[in-house]
């Protein structure tokens, strides 16, 4: 059985499914400048550590 290789980014909807959080949030954070994505042609994908970062600076609830 193989070890499953890390993931290094998401894409949006896949940071929506692994996080919970909606599109909505995700996108306001990118434009707020709360959550730093990076563009390349017309993907758009957030480094899985800047996403782990951002959760982590979330309130608790």
């Amino acid at each position: 059985m193989s070890t499953p290789t890390p993931r290094l980014a998401y894409r949006l909807n896949q940071l929506v499914e692994a996080s919970g959080m909606s599109l909505w949030a995700v996108n306001k954070a990118i434009a707020d400048g709360d959550l730093k994505a990076k563009r390349r042609g017309r993907s758009v994908i957030v480094p899985a550590a800047e996403a782990e970062r951002w959760i982590a600076s979330l309130e608790d609830a």
